[in-house]
């Protein structure tokens, strides 16, 4: 099939398609949201019988699906948490696909699952996690914390499991609570404990509330604290959650999905001190890692745990036992079928070397700071102060403002932004993990923010 010239040019159209997509990123709109009734009359239609001409499906695609997306990769895609992959990493896909392994189990793909376990390893030492360490790459953080939730129930006998008690913070991400209800737990054996005014878990609430669940009959079972969370990038203490947890003998989970990567800079690794005592921890290199969609990952202290939680071995499996010093990834987690995420980790890893991304975390950390000095000069209300690589703002005035304003810049392509809630007030967000992202870019959104912002409250 490599010598088909139609293959050859196919793959030319597209590697040309997408090397001018990226190269002219900065100057396309941010993305368009799509009207719903046109984009069904525009590709709403039975599947065709017959070929066309890849040519022809290109340019449509181009045409009809491509302008209707916002691209998380431009330099002010600023909303949300954004992926930004290096040039490097799509390349790195790009081959995973075409080899196609099967990631699943030691016999199949021996040198991936090396691969999968050597970028694990990376991770645990950033982390400063004990050597032993390890887990798997996932689909995303929502999968980490699913898969972290259902190892940590192993500890629990069946009878336990109907009163166990899981503590998390106000400010924690949502698929927390998605992740015990998948697990069989149920609202009320969720805890939200209450968080300081720097949306931090509040540590003397968490004991408060362990040991009133304690005295109620109760098990105590599971911290899920955070570190870098969706509203404003806080940190929890984790030295001190941590402490709590030996104490009192619960399974400390860490949702890093965001903030791990702040590991790589020592003020950063400084900020997550006490990461390294979690028995687990989400990650997500699709965030700020410069990696493309979809890749999490989940590490564990004692990877034995996954493996008791997930391994199953049925007759048409019996040829895939691992010998010692090997691993089949689907023992570990809740797929089978999985395809060979490590590669766009570990080969431009490799290519760009650690630096480039402890580079690319130091710059985005100091947008952040420029932006929020920039946004206060323009007069806006400095909402949640830069952290990491995020700043929480809004227009003095009413909430209804700071959402059209929203919506304003966002319709007109200048860039894109998301909104929270904070203190019951709607704050805008600015988030940064792109290493293309300017100071100019920053200047050039503050400029028509302020602009629109202006225009809005005189009106």
């Amino acid at each position: 099939m490599s010598a088909d010239p139609d293959l050859e040019a196919m793959a030319a159209r597209v590697v040309s398609w997408v090397l001018d997509h990226l190269r002219g990123l900065p100057e396309q709109p941010v993305g368009t949201l799509g009207d719903a009734e046109r984009l069904r009359r525009l590709l709403h239609e039975p599947a065709p019988e017959g070929p066309t001409p890849f040519a022809d499906v290109l340019e449509r695609f181009s045409r009809a699906v491509a302008p209707f997306a916002f691209r998380p990769n431009h330099p002010r895609f600023l909303a949300f948490i954004p992926s930004a992959p290096s040039p490097v990493s799509i390349l790195a896909d790009w081959l995973a696909a075409g080899c196609n392994f099967f990631a699943g189990v030691w016999l199949e793909a021996a040198g991936p699952t090396r691969v999968e376990l050597t970028v694990l390893d990376w991770f645990r030492t950033l982390l400063g996690m004990p050597e032993g360490s390890s887990g798997l790459l996932t689909g995303g953080g929502s999968s980490a914390n699913l898969t972290a939730l259902v190892a940590a129930r192993e500890r629990l006998s069946r009878e336990q499991r109907g009163r166990a008690v899981m503590y998390v913070s106000g400010q924690r991400h949502w698929s927390l609570d998605r992740a015990a209800h998948v697990a069989g737990f149920y609202p009320e054996q969720i805890r939200a404990v209450a968080c300081d005014d720097m949306q931090r878990m509040d540590v003397s609430a968490l004991a408060r509330a362990i040991a009133e669940d304690r005295a109620a009959g109760l098990v105590p079972w599971l911290v899920a604290a955070n570190a870098g969370t969706t509203n404003t990038g806080a940190i929890d203490p984790l030295g001190e959650i941590a402490g709590a947890c030996r104490r009192e003998v619960l399974w400390l989970h860490v949702d890093a999905a965001y903030g791990w990567a702040n590991a790589l800079v020592p003020e950063g690794l400084e900020e997550l001190a006490g990461i390294e005592m979690a028995d687990s921890v989400t990650l997500d290199p699709h965030k700020w890692f410069a990696t493309g969609f979809d890749a999490g990952a989940l590490l564990v202290r004692d990877p034995a745990t996954l493996e008791r939680a997930f391994k199953l071995r049925p007759e048409y499996m019996q040829d895939v036992v691992p010998g010692e010093g090997e691993v089949n990834f689907c023992d570990r987690g809740i797929d089978l079928s999985r395809r060979f995420r490590a590669l766009k980790i570990w080969l431009p890893v490799q290519v760009q070397g650690l630096g480039w991304y402890r580079e690319m975390v130091r710059h985005t950390r100091g947008l952040a700071r420029f932006a929020g000095e920039r946004l206060a000069a323009a007069g806006f209300e400095i909402a949640s102060p830069p952290r990491l690589g995020l700043v929480g703002f809004r227009w003095p005035g009413a909430d209804a403002l700071n959402l059209t304003l929203t919506e304003r810049v966002r319709d007109g392509g200048e860039m894109f932004l998301s909104t929270t809630t904070l203190s019951g007030r709607v704050v805008l967000r600015m988030c940064f993990v792109n290493r293309a992202t300017t100071e100019a870019d920053v200047v050039r959104c503050v400029e028509v923010l302020a602009r629109e912002a202006r225009r809005l409250a005189g009106g």
